[in-house]
């Protein structure tokens, strides 16, 4: 019973990490970021969103979240994550969304959580020049 608890430098040494990834990763990222970009379908009945940094260290960081706006409102994000270039955190935003709109949801044909996620599947695969990102918001600041 006691293995499952953290034992008090296991406890200080997760705090130093959390400390570490707020200095390193969140606050550059949060405030150095491209903005959001967003693919929205259906007058906003689906929506995926993600930010892309370039951080001081000269690895990338991306913060990802998705959801159905209509429907069960199910959704999905991520904090900054670290990666090591651009185009894997494109790669991971394009991972996260299509496991969440790629996920059962109802269906009814004429519900319109199931038309957002047939639109989303559409919007979120490559097609002949691959996955074409969203220019980004400028309301990001």
């Amino acid at each position: 019973m006691v293995d499952q608890f953290l034992t008090s430098e296991a406890s200080d040494e997760r705090k130093d990490q959390f400390r570490i990834w707020i200095e390193t990763v969140r606050e550059s990222a949060t405030s150095n970021n491209e903005g959001v970009r967003e693919v929205s379908v259906l007058n906003g009945a689906a929506t995926a969103n993600y930010r892309i940094a370039l951080l001081p260290n000269q690895r990338w960081a991306v913060s990802v979240q998705c959801s159905y706006n209509c429907g069960n409102l199910s959704g999905v994000g991520t904090p900054w994550t670290e990666c090591l270039s651009r185009e894997d955190c494109v790669a991971f935003f394009l991972k996260i969304a299509r496991k969440h709109f790629l996920s059962p949801c109802p269906r009814d044909d004429s519900s319109l959580q199931y038309m957002a996620q047939k639109e989303m599947k559409r919007r979120l695969t490559d097609g002949l020049f691959g996955f074409i990102e969203p220019t980004p918001r400028q309301d990001h600041v």
